[in-house]
């Protein structure tokens, strides 16, 4: 994170970067477009990131926190563990559809991207897990479920969902997702999450 520079030219940065990486993908994104969208010279955006690279593991990070931090927000509301679990999900694809780039990257970094960016996606996984687990004892908590092996079935729902999410993405030659794919997410959603909450309900 820069330190005692311009916060507004760092923040623009970002929002330039986001876009730039959402629309077309880490490798079709150049920094003179990045710079050149918010009228910086090349320059001066190196100044403030050296690389591409970097720049991108920002927006990344910046994203998983907000994300994170709205998964805190649900989780922390009175409404039952059942209701939190559909909020999440609902939060997840939003972020699934505005971040698409950035989840087909995910799949290509477990095999062949540079390790940051398969440790940058893994530890955001391993955050949803945890919370996806805290939700499950609230619940277990209510008696509104069953006495679970949280560690599994959080696995196990994450686990479920991602691969929705990439399957959507394997099967395209293209990234952007239409309409008619994205309501079909939708329905494999619902579908999946009322055969898991049957599974686990008392």
């Amino acid at each position: 994170m820069v330190k005692n520079r311009d916060a507004d030219i760092f923040l623009s940065i970002l929002d330039s970067a986001k876009k730039r990486f959402c629309r077309y993908g880490l490798k079709k994104t150049t920094m003179t477009e990045i710079a050149g969208d918010i009228g910086l010279s090349k320059a001066s955006l190196y100044y403030y990131f050296p690389n591409k690279e970097g720049l991108f593991k920002e927006v990344v990070s910046q994203g998983h926190k907000t994300l994170l931090n709205e998964f805190e927000g649900l989780l922390s509301s009175s409404v039952p563990a059942e209701e939190i679990l559909q909020g999440y999900l609902e939060k997840r694809l939003n972020y699934f559809r505005e971040f698409v780039h950035l989840n087909a990257l995910n799949l290509e970094s477990i095999n062949s991207l540079k390790p940051v960016y398969a440790r940058l996606f893994e530890n955001f996984r391993k955050a949803e897990i945890r919370l996806v687990g805290e939700i499950l004892a609230k619940g277990i908590a209510t008696q509104d479920f069953q006495n679970l092996d949280i560690a599994y079935f959080s696995e196990l729902f994450i686990a479920i969902f991602q691969g929705l999410r990439h399957d959507v993405i394997i099967k395209k030659d293209t990234i952007n997702i239409t309409e008619t794919e994205y309501s079909l997410l939708q329905k494999q959603y619902e579908s999946a999450l009322n055969m898991f909450m049957k599974g686990i309900k008392k």
